[in-house]
C-alpha cells in the first residue's frame, strides 16, 4: 500500500523560486511604490512618555537590502545605508529621502551618538520597522515614544557637566567615560573618568587634569 506524501518543496526549488521572483522584481518592467529618485518624506514628533518633547536628539532611516544568499541558504540583510536629522525644540523631525527600489527594508531609530574617541556610534533608545508603511505612499507620519530616557539624561547630564579645557582636550580623544565618579570637598571637587577596554581613568580637580592612571584594559563581557 503506497502511503500519499505530503507535497513539499526541495529546498532548492525553493530557493530558486525567490532567485527567479527577486529576478523579476530587478527586471525593467518591474515597477516600485514610487518612481525611482522621488523623494519621500517621513516626519513626526519624538517625546517621552508624559508626552513632552525631546529636542536635539538624532532621528536616522537605515535602508538595507533583505534577501536570500544562497552561499548561507538563508535572508541576508546587506548594503546598509543610513539618513539622519535632529528633532527641532518642539520634537519635530523631517527626513527625505530618495527612492531607490532595490532597497526593501526600513527602520526608522532614535537616539544620541555615543562618542568613542573620533567616532560617533548612534545609542538607539527607540526604533520602528517602517518597511511596510513606507510603501503606503508619502509623508509617512511616524510619532516615536521614547519609553526610557535615563541614559538620554545622564548622557546629557554628562555633557553639560565639562566645563575646563582639559576636560574638552580629554573627552574630544576619549569620548564618553564608561564611568564618573564625583567627589566634593569643601574647597575643591574632584571628578574621574573611567575608560575601562582603554585601561585609563582621568582624574580632574576643579576641572584641571590632575592624574592619568593605567589600569589593565576590561574587555566587555562575552568579546
Amino acid at each position: 500500500m503506497r502511503v500519499p506524501v505530503a507535497a513539499t518543496r526541495p529546498r532548492s526549488s525553493v530557493a530558486l523560486l525567490f532567485c527567479l521572483v527577486s529576478l523579476a522584481m530587478a527586471a525593467p518592467g518591474w515597477t516600485g511604490p514610487y518612481p525611482e529618485g522621488e523623494f519621500i518624506e517621513i516626519a513626526g514628533v519624538v517625546t517621552d512618555t508624559e508626552g513632552l518633547p525631546i529636542p536635539d536628539v538624532t532621528v536616522a532611516l537605515e535602508a538595507s537590502r533583505k534577501a536570500f544568499s544562497m552561499t548561507k541558504m538563508k535572508s541576508t540583510e546587506r548594503d546598509r545605508t543610513r539618513i539622519s536629522t535632529q528633532t527641532d525644540s518642539t520634537g519635530q523631525y523631517t527626513l527625505r529621502w530618495r527612492w531607490v527600489d532595490y532597497y526593501n527594508e526600513f527602520e526608522l531609530q532614535v537616539g544620541v551618538p555615543e562618542r568613542a574617541g573620533e567616532d560617533a556610534e548612534l545609542q538607539v533608545l527607540e526604533s520602528i520597522d517602517l518597511s511596510k508603511r513606507i510603501r503606503s505612499g508619502s509623508p509617512i507620519v511616524t510619532n516615536v515614544t521614547v519609553t526610557d530616557r535615563r541614559y538620554l539624561d545622564t548622557v546629557r547630564d554628562f555633557s553639560a557637566s565639562i566645563d575646563s579645557d582639559d576636560e574638552r582636550r580629554i573627552y574630544a580623544e576619549m569620548g564618553n567615560p564608561d564611568r564618573v565618579q564625583r567627589t566634593i570637598a569643601a574647597d575643591h571637587e574632584e571628578v574621574s573618568w573611567w575608560y575601562f577596554q582603554s585601561g585609563k581613568a582621568y582624574r580632574f580637580k576643579d576641572g584641571v587634569l590632575e592624574q592619568v592612571v593605567h589600569f589593565e584594559p576590561i574587555k566587555p563581557f562575552g568579546s
